[in-house]
C-alpha cells in the first residue's frame, strides 16, 4: 500500500514536471524540439508509457480499462510524430493530468471528505458528465491551436478566446477571420450551450435519484416499523395468556 502510494506520487510529479515543461513551450519561452528539452520529453513519453502497459496488463478488465484511459493513450503520443502538427501530442499530454491525479485524492487535497467527496463524484458520474467535461477540455485546447495557426494570434490568446467563446460571452477584441477561425468559434459556441444543457440535466437527475433513493429507504423503514408494530401486539396478546 505504501509503495504504491509513492508510485502514485511520482508519476503525478513527473505529469506536473511533463505538463510544465509542454507550457513553456506552448508559450515560446523554449523550444522541446530543441536539446535537452526534446531528451526530456522523450524521458516522460517512455516513463508514462510504462506506466499505461503496466496498469494496463494489472487490469481485469482490459477493454474497459482502455475505454476509461482513452487521454492516457493520447498523452504518450511524442512530439516527433505525425501529431506535430498544430501540437495537438502536447495538448493530449496536458490532458493526462486529468487522470493522472485521482478525484478522490484531489477532493482530499480540497478538504472534501465523505459525504461531499460522494455527491461531487456521483454528480460527475451522472448521464457521463465526467467524459462530457473531458471533451469539453479536449475541444478548447484543440480549437485554441487550430485559432492560434489559423489567425497567427498567441496559445495564450488563443487559449483565452476560447475558453470566453465557450463560456458563450464572446472576446471583443479578437475575432476570427479566416474559415478555420470561424468554424472554431462556431464549435466552441455549441460546446458551452452542449455543456450548459449537460451539467442542468446531470443536476436534475442527480437530485432526482437522491430523492428518490430517500424515498426508498423511508419505505423501507415503514414497512419495517410496521412489522415491528405486529409482532409487538403478537407479544402483547400472549403474555396475558403466559400470566394465567
Amino acid at each position: 500500500m505504501r509503495s504504491f502510494r509513492l508510485y502514485n506520487l511520482t508519476m503525478m510529479g513527473l505529469s506536473i514536471a511533463s505538463i510544465f515543461l509542454i507550457i513553456l513551450d506552448l508559450l515560446s519561452i523554449i523550444s522541446i524540439l530543441d536539446q535537452p528539452y526534446f531528451a526530456i520529453d522523450i524521458l516522460f513519453v517512455l516513463i508514462f508509457t510504462f506506466d499505461y502497459v503496466y496498469r494496463l496488463v494489472l487490469a481485469p478488465d482490459k477493454k474497459e480499462f482502455i475505454t476509461h484511459h482513452v487521454f492516457d493513450l493520447l498523452s504518450i503520443i511524442p512530439v516527433y510524430s505525425i501529431f506535430r502538427l498544430f501540437r495537438l501530442s502536447r495538448i493530449f499530454r496536458i490532458l493526462r493530468f486529468t487522470h493522472l491525479i485521482r478525484f478522490s485524492r484531489f477532493t482530499r487535497l480540497l478538504g472534501l471528505k465523505g459525504r461531499s467527496q460522494r455527491e461531487i463524484q456521483s454528480v460527475l458520474h451522472t448521464n457521463g458528465l465526467i467524459y462530457v467535461l473531458y471533451t469539453a477540455i479536449l475541444l478548447v485546447l484543440f480549437c485554441a491551436t487550430l485559432f492560434s495557426v489559423s489567425e497567427d494570434v498567441s496559445f495564450t490568446e488563443s487559449l483565452w478566446w476560447s475558453i470566453v467563446t465557450a463560456a458563450t460571452v464572446g472576446h471583443g477584441q479578437i475575432f476570427p477571420v479566416t474559415l478555420v477561425g470561424r468554424l472554431s468559434a462556431m464549435i466552441l459556441m455549441f460546446l458551452g450551450l452542449g455543456l450548459i444543457g449537460a451539467l442542468t440535466s446531470s443536476l436534475t437527475t442527480h437530485f432526482t435519484q437522491v430523492k428518490s433513493k430517500e424515498v426508498k429507504k423511508i419505505n423501507a423503514l415503514e414497512d419495517k416499523i410496521d412489522k415491528l408494530i405486529l409482532k409487538i401486539e403478537d407479544l402483547e396478546k400472549k403474555l396475558p395468556r403466559e400470566k394465567d
